[in-house]
């Protein structure tokens, strides 16, 4: 069990298991998202006790172990063995050693130390600044329309007066799944909701039960309650996006192929059996930057109508040839939803990473709304164009966001969040406004993975603190404590869960008042 961890290192943890729900078994992979996808989750073995090791392997060993017991929980401890390896055998032990005392420090170690890490094929090291921020990139991508991109990616935030009220979750913990993301949701004929999610693999979770096609949960309560439905809905091992247009479900995904994925279309009548229907061939090499260079494997496209009847999706670059944190998302439009085209001078992100799937869809007001998820946040804005956009607001931390106005004016937000211990689970939220107010702190340098919130409005008694994934409340959890201490006018609430694997406070919220406020 880990005693003490970075801030810096916690978020750099967190999103290498946050974008791995996006990992598809048979997509292309960069080697960083393949070593990313496989971080070991138990104490690591003494790799000098192998029978008869050769000396050279005995002298690298000795040096890993000394190190380890320098630092035991810095930057090096969470790499992998033939990472710490390589480190150790191409950079040396005395600048590994200077690169954990300038971390501690709170020196920018990025510049200075991020060749060390590509010589051996490893992401870059986090920043010890501000917490999540993303790497600092040419700056030659443009910002998201509207906004100024250097007020994305810091973690102290107030959060937005759009508030998500906790309804209920789908946990691949309880359902003998895999690993469990990127939901899509519809409202049926009678009224229910039906989610659509990928079933995936995560290998460093250790779990079973995924077979990496797509399947169905229903809801009859408006999202708090889910039954998952047997069998595979749509074969193709992508995410998708589902849409409801003219009584039809249709939903979009890839059709994987090592010669470049391809673009497909399904339908159903009644949200169970689906049928391919045949489209003019997009590829994801239509993808291009403004250098003519197609984008890396794409995530599931969000696709929506705009008001003057034209169509658009944004889609994530899941692996990005720039490097592990600049993927980008490539904006791809249409006359007729069938025939689609990308949009090269629209391209957003890979200064600033699209760390999941984003978010669009025009509402039931005729308002569009897009989701950006960020290292530290779910960026908000709207507008009506797809052009010209509000300046951001910011939502709690999440993945591969789903918009849904219901019939009966309610509108829903889903979305994924990963656990390390088991796995991931979907989110179901209802957007609301209270008189509460929230806001994420920048813990700093802790000795244990801490997340702090500061609430206004609230009560002690109004305040929980949960792990979504696990379905468990910390203050009484082992391992786990929660201390709220009145500051002013609010409350200032600490969660401390030395338990996490990778010591990492991931799928953690705080929950407030009766309408269970996330933050």
């Amino acid at each position: 069990m880990k005693k003490s961890i970075n801030i810096g290192l916690i978020i750099f943890l967190l999103l290498q298991a946050c974008s791995g729900t996006e990992n598809i078994e048979n997509q292309p992979q960069d080697k960083e998202t393949s070593k990313n996808n496989q971080k070991e989750t138990g104490t690591k073995e003494n790799q000098g006790n192998n029978p008869e090791p050769d000396n050279d392997t005995v002298s690298t060993q000795n040096k890993i172990d000394d190190l380890l017991s320098e630092f035991p929980n810095g930057i090096f401890y969470n790499l992998l063995k033939e990472e710490q390896q390589c480190l150790v055998e191409n950079v040396g032990i005395e600048i590994i050693s200077q690169m954990e005392l300038d971390f501690l420090d709170g020196k920018p170690i990025q510049d200075k130390y991020g060749d060390s890490f590509k010589a051996c094929n490893i992401p870059p090291p986090p920043s010890p600044g501000i917490a999540g921020e993303p790497p600092k990139g040419d700056n030659n991508q443009p910002s998201p329309p509207g906004g100024n991109k250097d007020i994305i990616g810091t973690q102290s935030k107030d959060l937005s007066t759009i508030q998500l009220s906790y309804l209920g979750s789908i946990r691949s913990l309880e359902n003998n799944l895999g690993n469990i993301a990127d939901p899509s949701i519809v409202e049926t004929k009678d009224g229910n909701l039906r989610v659509y999610f990928k079933n995936g693999n995560e290998p460093q979770a250790g779990i079973s039960g995924y077979d990496n096609f797509i399947h169905s949960a229903i809801s009859s309560d408006g999202g708090r309650n889910w039954v998952i439905e047997s069998g595979v809905r749509v074969p193709v091992q992508s995410p998708i996006e589902a849409l409801v247009i003219d009584e039809k479900v249709v939903a979009w995904g890839w059709e994987l192929s090592p010669s470049g994925d391809a673009l497909v279309r399904y339908e159903s009548s009644d949200g169970i059996n689906f049928q391919q229907i045949s489209i003019p061939r997009f590829v994801q090499s239509d993808c291009k930057d403004d250098k003519g260079d197609s984008f890396g494997p794409l995530g599931d496209p969000t696709v929506t109508q705009l008001n003057d009847g034209t169509w658009i999706f944004h889609v994530q670059e899941l692996v990005s040839p720039l490097g592990p944190f600049n993927r980008r998302a490539c904006v791809v439009t249409s006359n007729d939803g069938l025939t689609w085209s990308a949009q090269v001078d629209r391209i957003y992100g890979g200064d600033i990473d699209v760390t999941t799937n984003p978010a669009l869809k025009l509402n039931s007001q005729g308002i569009l709304e897009w989701i950006w998820p960020t290292y530290d946040h779910m960026v908000y804005r709207k507008g009506t164009d797809s052009f010209n956009w509000s300046e951001p607001e910011y939502l709690p931390t999440g993945g591969d966001p789903d918009f849904l106005d219901l019939e009966n004016g309610k509108q829903l937000l889903a979305f994924g969040n990963f656990s390390t211990r088991k796995g991931g689970a979907l989110i179901f939220t209802e957007r609301v406004k209270t008189n509460y107010k929230i806001s994420v702190l920048n813990t700093g340098p802790t000795q244990s993975p801490t997340k702090k919130w500061f609430v206004e409005g609230a009560d002690i008694k109004d305040i929980k603190v949960v792990n979504i994934c696990l379905n468990i409340d910390l203050s009484n959890s082992t391992g786990a404590s929660v201390e709220i201490i009145n500051v002013n006018s609010g409350l200032e609430v600490t969660a401390v869960d030395t338990n996490e694997q990778f010591a990492n406070p991931q799928c953690i919220y705080i929950l407030v008042g009766p309408e269970q406020i996330m933050g």
